[in-house]
């Protein structure tokens, strides 16, 4: 196997590394700072079960216990954050994509 080879296949797992992380962490802060902004009780935790599970099960819970709460007080920072947020998130996700992407080319040239 050829050491370039090997050495493209270790940097998009990085990438696809690199990429969920950083997308988990965005999705994490943007439901951290929308259920502070509903009133739920514990922002981060929510933010926490949103970002984590398999099958997204956290983030569907979320999704549907926050119907019941409408937004109390969101100011024009804290929606530019999650805006600038949802970007970085895309970001991770493209990260992500091409990782993937990578190693299915890299897979392929073995």
């Amino acid at each position: 196997m050829n050491t370039q080879v090997t050495a493209f296949g270790i940097v998009c797992f990085a990438a696809i590394i690199t990429g969920a992380l950083h997308a988990g962490f965005q999705l994490f802060k943007i439901a951290s700072l929308d259920a502070q902004a509903r009133g739920l009780s514990h922002p981060r935790l929510w933010g926490l079960l949103a970002a984590s599970g398999n099958n997204s099960a956290g983030l569907i819970m979320y999704l549907i216990s926050r119907r019941k709460y409408p937004v109390i007080n969101m100011s024009k920072e804290m929606i530019h954050e999650i805006e600038s947020r949802k970007k970085r998130a895309g970001a991770g996700i493209l990260f992500l994509a091409l990782g993937a992407i990578g190693s299915v080319i890299t897979i392929a040239l073995i």
